[in-house]
């Protein structure tokens, strides 16, 4: 469909990922040769376009994320040496908002992933750039509507098994190290200790009546 061998395809596919990760990069212009031996540009004009905001989304995501670990750790130290049961509490409602959260939009996005995903690039994109002709533009034809439904599965899956495995353990850190709960009789009464390190109960008061007989 695309009259590219898929050997270039796959080469070029190397680049994109190169192009979207690198820290400076300027302009994405790949060439392969064709079905008849000609060496041709893979990217129209306008998908190169697309692909500079794309790469510009991209960078901003892994901006975002760096900063959110960044704040992550430092308050999940904080809590730590305040109180362990406290960062595994908090912990425990991150799994549990996040699991909440993806698996709502998984169920959208299982019931209409074709209008999810045209509203995504309308929320995330300033411009048309993205409406591309699945017939003609080769970046359409490389990453379909098929393959991001795919990856976002993946995604979503992964994401909602860490968030299963954090709250597993945050739960299981939180019944294990709750407080041993003390009768009330025992701390009405506690015993006093005797000799030796040994335990002996106390003492009753006596009564002033048994002396007036």
């Amino acid at each position: 469909m695309s009259g590219i061998p898929e050997s270039e395809l796959l080469r070029a596919n190397g680049e994109v990922k190169e192009y979207l990760t690198a820290e400076q990069a300027g302009e994405l212009a790949i060439k392969v040769e064709d079905d008849r031996g000609s060496t041709v540009p893979l990217f129209s004009a306008r998908e190169t376009a697309h692909m500079a905001d794309v790469r510009d989304l991209v960078q901003m995501v892994f901006t975002v994320q760096i900063a959110s670990e960044l704040a992550v750790l430092t308050l999940a130290v904080m809590i730590a040496i305040w109180s362990p049961r406290a960062l595994a509490m908090a912990a425990l409602c991150g799994a549990l908002l996040t699991g909440g959260l993806l698996g709502t939009a998984g169920v959208v996005s299982a019931s209409g992933f074709d209008s999810a995903w045209t509203e995504f690039h309308v929320v995330a994109f300033s411009n048309d750039l993205w409406q591309l002709d699945p017939a003609r533009d080769h970046l359409i034809q490389m990453y379909p509507e098929a393959f991001w439904l795919e990856i976002t599965t993946l995604i979503v899956t992964a994401t909602l098994l860490e968030a299963a495995l954090i709250g597993g353990a945050a739960a299981g850190y939180l019944l294990l190290s709750r407080p041993q709960h003390v009768p009330l009789r025992a701390l009405l009464a506690p015993e006093v200790a005797g000799p030796a390190g040994h335990s002996r109960p106390k003492l009753t008061t006596p009564n002033p009546r048994h002396y007036f007989r």
